[in-house]
């Protein structure tokens, strides 16, 4: 588990009460609008709204005042450096609250690609296998137990076993930024022939209609979300 893995528990405990009685779109906009409401309050709280407002209010005097100059270059120059200093200031203070402020968002997100990406395919479906290193892979599901990609040489001879505790579609040694992202599946060991192996599983469609791509979590999450964070923002009169 990584450091951005941490409310994931919390957050699996609450989406199996909500599936008692919301199908999964239903909960997903339950998701964007509550990360929302906690990511704009989270940057509300830290960041100085009140320096930010009047940083805003000279910003706009001064982009007004350089669009009505009529003049040479050289005599516009200082009041554009004025305007981008500004702009400048602005940016910096608002960038350690909006760092803070969206650490919640990419939490939940990572929880999401677990819980709503990948899926186990049906029993008997055939699913491509791709191993690095020059070996070959193929999988296996015999109905009971753990399906596990088989790591096979040249010859088809099995060297290995990969079980997928959890429909990941990446397993692969760790890595120095699993501190942060966990593999729920796991992780290949440091003494295997491999470095990476890919299984193709199929991806949970939500949406009805429309194509492939756009029947995950992502495309609804991500425009719920972007609704319901610039309502609460206007709704709170966040800066």
């Amino acid at each position: 588990m990584g450091l951005l893995d941490i409310p994931a528990p919390l957050f699996s405990a609450v989406d199996g009460w909500l599936a008692g009685f919301l199908p999964p779109l239903v909960r997903l906009a339950v998701w964007s609008a509550l990360i929302a409401i906690v990511s704009m309050e989270l940057y509300r709280l830290l960041s100085p709204q009140k320096r930010i407002a009047g940083l805003k209010t000279a910003l706009q005097a001064q982009q007004k005042q350089v669009s009505q100059f009529d003049g040479e270059f050289e005599e516009a120059w200082p009041m554009i450096r004025r305007m981008l200093g500004l702009a400048l200031r602005r940016v910096a203070i608002v960038l350690p609250a909006t760092i803070i402020g969206s650490l919640p968002v990419l939490m939940l997100i990572v929880w999401l690609d677990g819980r709503y990406g990948g899926e186990y395919p049906e029993p008997g479906q055939p699913v491509a296998v791709q191993v690095s290193n020059g070996y070959d892979g193929r999988w296996v599901d015999e109905g009971a137990g753990t399906p596990r990609a088989e790591i096979t040489n040249e010859t088809g001879t099995p060297v290995a076993e990969v079980p997928l505790a959890a429909p990941v579609p990446v397993i692969h040694k760790r890595e120095w930024w699993n501190t942060l992202i966990g593999n729920p599946a796991g992780y290949l060991p440091d003494d295997a022939p491999v470095d990476r192996v890919e299984v193709a599983l199929p991806r949970q469609q939500l949406l009805p209609v429309g194509p492939d791509w756009m029947r995950g979590w992502e495309v609804f999450f991500f425009a719920a979300l972007t609704l319901f964070a610039f309502s609460f923002k206007s709704l709170r009169r966040i800066e």
